[in-house]
């Protein structure tokens, strides 16, 4: 098929989504997280979107990378709900050992980096030097919260997800974001896999 992109967890994009924006102008995300030199050229250009207790995204070229603690659950029910809800954003490309530049394992490292509220210094691990999981989406809006209490999404989606994969989601009106005019839900961890207790 012409001009379709394929998603590294799914499907080929449809027409419509490519003529959405949906689609990475990257098509190659998932080749690019796997070569460390490529992925690290494109690291220079980044700027930070925001943190928060299990990762920083930051805005890569045209896209928003989240690094840090990311269980291998988090893209495929991230990418179910854009399918089955088109309440999330797509999953360009995920990877969970990512080799990266020790300037920017440092940065979202929890005890030397960006620090979430929820910790203390001394509450968590380093993580400078260590391969990182990667995940690579859509750049989104933060969403007006006078947006996230007209829509009554939160319950549909939480329950939908425990129903699907049996995770509690922790949705909160900060885990909201707007895509092409379009209210999202965001940050799809568990709290309960074992990769949390590793930060």
């Amino acid at each position: 098929i012409e001009d379709v992109h394929f998603s590294p967890l799914t499907r080929p994009y449809t027409v419509e989504e490519i003529n959405s924006g949906f689609t990475p102008a990257h098509d190659d995300w998932q080749n690019i997280l796997t070569t460390p030199s490529r992925f690290a050229r494109l690291l220079r250009e980044r700027r930070l979107i925001g943190y928060g207790a299990f990762g920083v995204v930051y805005r890569v070229d045209d896209a928003a990378i989240k690094i840090g603690c990311i269980g291998e659950s988090e893209p495929a029910i991230q990418q179910w709900v854009y399918e089955q809800h088109e309440r999330a954003l797509p999953v360009w490309a995920f990877g969970s050992d990512i080799l990266l530049p020790k300037v920017v394992t440092r940065e979202v490292c929890p005890q030397h980096g960006y620090l979430s509220n929820l910790w203390s210094r001394s509450s968590v691990m380093c993580h400078c030097n260590e391969p990182l999981a990667v995940l690579v989406m859509p750049i989104a809006e933060h969403a007006d919260q006078r947006d996230v209490d007209d829509e009554k999404i939160s319950d549909q989606i939480y329950e939908a997800v425990f129903e699907k994969f049996g995770v509690c989601l922790d949705v909160h009106k900060g885990n909201f974001l707007n895509f092409k005019g379009r209210l999202m839900v965001c940050d799809f961890g568990d709290t309960n896999d074992k990769v949390a207790d590793y930060w």
